[in-house]
């Protein structure tokens, strides 16, 4: 009882490390990278037009009005540009014309990372006054961008430099998405919000199409999808490979012609084996010498349960070597086992790793008591997605629960929290 809710535990706290841990670093690349950047500055809101601002442009002397109506057109607009291009790759997808799909994921991957990436880096040499060549700078920026695009798109490469370059993505639209203006950046969460749970939870939405398409086909979708591990295969049973080949030899024998004995042969055989003398009536009928009829009957039996057993081994394998066996667990644990039984690698889309950090990037440029608070709602909410994919074992959208939360907190902390606190914190540190 204890020791099978303790392996359950610990699985689902190695699955849920698995995943907070890169996003974690996500976050917290971006805050840094956000502080460095464009902490101090009063030009964000003439950051480059791009799909997120393409109606309204903000800027400081509009009145709040404008700002709302503006926001919510261009939250509108980047909306419907994504459920566009999400129907447009499931179309694609749908009528094999994959390799269309991974060219333009693997030039997009490419361009993000040498122009967008170099920009940032640059940025940052600059920042920091580190002295540097155009030609080396370029040479290596150039590699830097071809390992990271062959590393996300090829399955040959090491799985850990898979990882890392995806959270770099991640990092570097998250930081390019923290220019644009707040009022649209919460417009803009909110209505992520609303499309992601609309996407992958009701029929016929462009997500949950796309996710149920690939596993139909047993394919992955083209897109830039983060896992926590490589999904372990599961290995044939040597003993029931064995089994199957002796089988298959017997049934071949017989195909030839092979007579079965008759039964005053099978009678003479067991007389001698029950001498001592092993005489083999099959290639896979073998009796141990100095061994009864009735151990012998008793201990196929048991191979027989251990054959059985090892076919569900690879369940539990995976969370915990020394969980108890189904056969001599409860019925009621087992149930309650696979009930909260997380999959063997949890995928999550980078948009989620994207639009966390854009959260914490916007709360940066406030203050870092804001930052800590959003993240602990963001982990909070993406611990308590996971908990509902163990239990419903389906496609969840990982942004509802963490956005929502991360945002109420932030209002909070903002306008309740810092004025009530930080007043109070000085104060009593000048007693």
């Amino acid at each position: 009882g204890p020791q099978l809710e303790e392996s359950v535990l610990a699985s689902l706290g190695a699955e849920v490390t698995s995943i907070v841990a890169p996003v974690s670093a996500c976050m917290a690349l971006t805050v840094c990278l956000v502080r460095t950047l464009y902490l101090g500055r009063t030009d964000l809101s003439t950051a480059p037009t791009s799909i997120a601002t393409a109606i309204y442009h903000e800027s400081a002397s509009d009145d709040t009005g404008t700002k709302v109506t503006g926001a919510l057109l261009n939250a509108l607009v980047f909306v419907a540009a994504i459920t566009i291009m999400t129907f447009i790759m499931f179309l694609l997808f749908k009528y094999n014309c994959t390799k269309c799909l991974y060219g333009y994921m693997a030039f997009s991957s490419f361009t993000l990372l040498f122009f967008m990436g170099g920009y940032f880096v640059q940025a940052i040499l600059e920042k920091l006054q580190v002295p540097f060549d155009a030609l080396s700078f370029i040479f290596l920026l150039f590699n830097s961008a071809v390992v990271g695009t062959i590393s996300m798109w090829t399955a040959w490469t090491p799985f850990v430099l898979k990882q890392a370059y995806l959270v770099l993505v991640a990092v570097v639209i998250a930081v390019l998405f923290t220019r644009i203006p707040a009022w649209t950046t919460w417009f803009l969460l909110g209505a992520l919000v609303i499309y992601d749970l609309c996407a992958v939870l009701l029929p016929g939405g462009p997500l949950k199409a796309l996710v149920e398409l690939a596993v139909e086909r047993n394919e992955a979708i083209p897109a830039l999808v983060y896992e926590s591990r490589l999904a372990p295969q599961q290995e044939p049973d040597p003993r029931q490979s064995q089994s199957l080949i002796e089988g298959g030899e017997r049934e071949q024998r017989r195909g030839q012609g092979a007579q079965v004995p008759p039964r005053e042969e099978m009678m003479r055989r067991e007389e001698e084996a029950g001498q001592g003398t092993p005489v083999p009536s099959s290639a896979s009928d073998t009796v141990s010498p100095g061994v009864s009829p009735e151990e012998e009957e008793r201990a196929g039996a048991e191979g027989t349960e251990r054959g059985e057993t090892s076919q569900s081994e690879p369940l539990l394998d995976k969370q915990s070597s020394s969980s108890a066996q189904p056969s001599q667990a409860p019925p009621g644990q087992i149930v309650e086992e696979a009930e909260f039984e997380l999959p063997d690698s949890i995928k999550l889309g980078l948009g989620d790793f994207i639009f966390y950090s854009v959260l914490v990037g916007q709360a940066s440029l406030y203050d870092m008591t804001t930052v800590y608070v959003c993240y602990l709602a963001i982990m909070a909410g993406l611990g308590a997605t996971l908990i509902l994919l163990a239990i419903y074992q389906k496609a969840l959208p990982a942004l509802p629960i963490s956005i929502t939360l991360g945002v109420v907190f932030y209002f909070m902390t903002r306008f309740f929290l810092d004025p009530t606190v930080v007043p109070l914190s000085v104060t009593l540190l000048f007693l």
